[in-house]
């Protein structure tokens, strides 16, 4: 895949994850390639017209061999430093969204696999609050489709004044008008 290719399905996948959002909150104020708190996210949305909890999603594409066979050892790498990532972020709720591009009409998404060792480290120190794991299928041909593979668990976080800072300095990318 082309970088230009990679961007495109990239940002295909981030639009789904913003739809994903949107249809599981309430009133949300969803924002693409935010500048969180000095750390930058792929999507963040703030619910309740910017007033409720903050979601943040980290994106990142499964690489292929030639074959097109899945290099779970990138993935392995590629979601440990995102949940490394999270430690800086203060969210109530993080998502790792893992995106696969789908070549052709028989191509086929393997099933989401974490090692314990992930698991245990998507949790909170304190175990209040797990990191959720969304699967994003993006074929080339259709829509973009969205799985939560692990639903995440609210993160302690006292940031209502950094939210609301933040809704009054930037524009979202989508949110319902009256």
């Amino acid at each position: 895949m082309t970088t230009t290719e990679e961007k495109q399905q990239l940002g295909r996948a981030k639009n789904a994850t913003l739809t994903f959002l949107e249809q599981r909150l309430s009133v949300p104020k969803i924002y693409i390639d935010a500048d969180w708190d000095g750390s930058h996210v792929d999507v963040l949305a703030i619910d309740r017209d910017g007033v409720g909890d903050v979601h943040v999603a980290l994106l990142c594409i499964r690489k292929r061999f030639e074959d097109q066979s899945l290099d779970i050892v990138d993935q392995a790498r590629n979601i440990d430093e995102l949940i490394d990532r999270f430690a800086g972020i203060p969210a109530q709720y993080k998502y790792v969204a893992i995106v696969d591009v789908l070549r052709g009409a028989s191509a086929y998404s393997e099933p989401f696999g974490l090692s314990s060792l992930l698991l245990e480290k998507s949790l909170a120190p304190d175990g209040i609050g797990r990191i959720g794991f969304l699967k994003i299928e993006v074929p080339f041909v259709g829509d973009p489709k969205v799985n939560m593979e692990i639903k995440p668990e609210r993160f302690r976080a006292t940031i209502a004044k950094l939210a609301d800072e933040y809704v009054t300095q930037h524009s979202a990318d989508w949110e319902i008008r009256a």
